[in-house]
C-alpha cells in the first residue's frame, strides 16, 4: 500500500481508524519506557517525569502516553515555537529540535522538550515529541529550581528553539554549551543521548505503521482522528450554550494568600476561560507561563467534559484561555517560572470550582503535597557535584465516587515517588522515615487521602533549596467535606535547634541534620457520616 492514495479519497472507515490511533498510541508509550530505561537522572528513571506524543506536520497533538497532564498539554506550545522557527520543507530525517524555555512554550528550564520530524516514502507527516526533566541545568541553585530566583536567568540555561541533531548526530558545539551549564554535565549529556533514541525509534515504528497502511492513509487517519473529536466536543458544548460559572481559589505562596479566579463560558459551540481577576506576577518563582496554564485548562476538560473523546488538538481548537499578561498565570518576562508546577495544583483547584455546575460527578475536593524540595552540594563517595530534588506529594482530594489516594501528586502532575533506595544509592542522604501521615486526610463521607512523612539525614553538607506548598492554608473539602491538614517542613539540626520552613527559602544543611517533612493531606467530599450511622 506504499504510495496509494486511494484511502485519501474518501473517509477511513472506523476499524482502520481506530487500529492507527492505536498504532500511534503504542508508540508513544514505547518512547516512554525506552526513555525511562535508557536516562540516568533518578527524576526520569524513577520518578518518571517524561511524556511523549505523536503530532501532525503542523504541529498539533495527535496522540499522547498519558503521563504527566501538564507535560501533553505544554508540549503543543512548544511544537508551535519549533516550527515558527524552522521551516517544515527543511527538515531532513535525523533532524531533531530541542527547547526548554518557558518563553517559547516550555514548561519550566528543567523540562526539555526534544521534537523530531517523522517522514515516510520521504514527506513530512508529522513529529515525534518527548518531554523530559532534566535534574540539573544549572542557575543558581542545584536542580536549577531557586527558591530566591527574581528573574528567569537566575534559574538556568534557557533555549530557544535549536536543531539538536543532522541525521541523528548531535551538533558538537550545542550539546558542550548544554553540558556546560549543568552540575551534573554526564547526567545532561546521558538523557539527552536518551532524548535522541526515542525520537529514532518512533521514526523507525512509523515507517512500520506507513508499510501497513500506506503514507496517505496515515495522514488522511491524522487528520480524521482531530476532526472527530472537534466533532465531538462541539457537540458537547452546543448543548450547554449560555452556560457561566465561575471558580476561585487561594493560592499558599508562602503565608499570603494569593488569588486564582476563573470564569467559564460557552459560546454556541466555543468554550471561553478567563482568569480575570486573578493576582499578578509575583517576585519569586512562583508563577506560571501561559502554556502551563493552558494545560490546566485541559486537563480539567479531561476529566469534565470531555472524558469520553479521544484527547487531542481537536478539543483543544475550540477552547480560549485568556489569562491577563502579568498576572501569575501569564507573567511577563523575564519573570521567574520554576514553580509553574506549584501553582498550577491552585489553577486546577479555582477549575473544579467553575466546572463543577457542569459535571458535578467528576470534581475533586482540593488534593495535598508539599511543594518542591531540592537539594545539591558535593558527593564525598564521588567527589562530584550533585543534584537532587524532589517534588513533594500528598493526599488527593476526595470526589463523590472515591475516597482520595495516599502519597500521591496532585492531579495535574502524575509523577512516582524516588524509592528510599535509589536515593541512598547515589546521594549522600539517608531516609530514615517514610510512611503515612495517619491524621492527615479531611473527613467526609469521602475521605481525603493521606499524605506522608519523609525525613532526611543529611551525610554530607548541602545547600537546599525549599518551594513550600500549602503549608498556611489547608486542602479545602467539599460539599461540607473537611480540610486536610497542612505541609510542615522542619531542619532538626545536630545542636538541637530546629527551623521551621514555610515559605519560599534556601539554607544550609550541614552533615547529620535532619529534614523532617510532613505533607498536606486531601480534602474531604461531602459530610461526615456519624460513627453511630457509619
Amino acid at each position: 500500500m506504499g504510495g496509494s492514495t486511494s484511502a485519501a479519497m474518501h473517509e477511513l472507515d472506523p476499524v482502520t481508524l481506530e487500529l492507527i490511533r492505536n498504532s500511534l498510541l503504542s508508540v508513544s508509550e514505547e518512547m516512554s519506557q525506552a526513555l525511562v530505561r535508557s536516562s540516568h537522572s533518578p527524576s526520569i528513571k524513577e520518578r518518571k517525569d517524561c511524556s511523549c506524543g505523536i503530532y501532525t506536520a503542523d504541529g498539533e497533538m495527535a496522540v499522547q502516553a498519558e503521563h504527566i497532564p501538564i507535560h501533553l498539554g505544554v508540549m503543543p506550545f512548544a511544537m508551535r515555537a519549533i516550527l515558527a522557527r524552522y521551516p517544515r520543507d527543511e527538515m531532513r530525517p535525523g533532524d531533531t529540535f530541542l527547547v526548554n524555555d518557558p518563553y517559547h512554550g516550555a514548561n519550566h528550564l528543567p523540562d526539555f522538550i526534544l521534537a523530531g520530524p517523522l517522514f515516510i516514502e520521504g514527506e513530512l507527516v508529522g513529529f515525534a515529541a518527548s518531554l523530559a526533566h532534566h535534574n540539573d541545568v544549572g542557575g543558581m541553585a542545584a536542580r536549577s529550581m531557586p527558591a530566591a530566583a527574581r528573574e528567569i536567568f537566575q534559574e538556568g540555561l534557557r533555549i530557544p528553539p535549536v536543531r539538536l541533531t543532522r541525521d541523528w548526530q548531535p551538533d558538537e558545539a550545542m550539546t558542550r554549551l548544554i553540558v556546560s551549564n549543568s552540575r551534573t554535565p554526564d547526567e545532561r549529556l546521558a538523557d539527552l543521548r536518551a532524548q535522541i533514541a526515542v525520537a529514532k525509534l518512533a521514526q523507525q515504528r512509523l515507517i512500520e505503521i506507513g508499510q501497513r497502511y500506506g503514507r496517505a492513509t496515515i495522514l488522511r487517519a491524522l487528520k480524521e482522528l482531530l476532526d472527530r473529536s472537534e466533532a465531538a466536543f462541539s457537540k458537547t458544548l452546543k448543548s450547554l450554550h449560555g452556560h457561566v460559572s465561575y471558580g476561585q481559589t487561594e493560592a499558599d505562596f508562602g503565608g499570603q494568600m494569593v488569588p486564582i479566579k476563573v470564569k467559564l463560558e460557552v459560546q454556541e459551540d466555543r468554550l471561553v476561560v478567563d482568569f480575570a481577576g486573578t493576582a499578578r506576577q509575583t517576585d519569586s518563582p512562583f508563577n506560571s507561563c501561559l502554556s502551563n496554564t493552558c494545560a490546566c485548562v485541559f486537563m480539567a476538560l479531561r476529566v469534565t467534559l470531555a472524558g469520553d473523546i479521544p484527547p487531542n488538538a481537536g478539543l483543544y481548537r475550540l477552547v480560549d484561555v485568556r489569562a491577563p499578561e502579568g498576572s501569575i498565570v501569564n507573567p511577563k518576562y523575564p519573570a521567574a517560572i520554576s514553580a509553574a508546577t506549584q501553582v498550577s495544583y491552585h489553577t486546577f483547584d479555582a477549575l473544579m470550582e467553575a466546572f463543577e455546575p457542569l459535571a458535578p460527578h467528576a470534581i475533586y475536593a482540593e488534593s495535598g503535597g508539599g511543594g518542591v524540595f531540592s537539594f545539591g552540594g558535593l558527593n564525598p563517595r564521588t567527589d562530584q557535584l550533585f543534584a537532587y530534588g524532589e517534588a513533594l506529594g500528598g493526599g488527593s482530594g476526595a470526589s463523590p465516587d472515591s475516597e482520595g489516594q495516599c502519597a500521591v501528586m496532585p492531579p495535574v502532575s502524575n509523577l512516582s515517588d524516588t524509592p528510599a533506595e535509589a536515593v541512598e544509592l547515589s546521594m549522600p542522604v539517608r531516609i530514615e522515615r517514610y510512611e503515612l501521615v495517619r491524621t492527615s486526610g479531611g473527613k467526609g463521607f469521602r475521605k481525603g487521602g493521606l499524605g506522608f512523612r519523609r525525613v532526611f539525614r543529611m551525610l554530607a553538607p548541602v545547600r537546599a533549596s525549599f518551594q513550600i506548598s500549602m503549608g498556611h492554608r489547608a486542602p479545602r473539602g467539599r460539599d461540607g467535606g473537611g480540610n486536610g491538614a497542612t505541609t510542615s517542613i522542619r531542619i532538626v539540626r545536630e545542636s538541637g535547634q530546629v527551623d521551621v520552613i514555610d515559605s519560599y527559602v534556601e539554607a544550609d544543611i550541614a552533615a547529620g541534620d535532619v529534614v523532617w517533612i510532613e505533607t498536606a493531606g486531601g480534602g474531604g467530599y461531602g459530610q461526615p457520616v456519624p460513627e453511630a450511622s457509619s
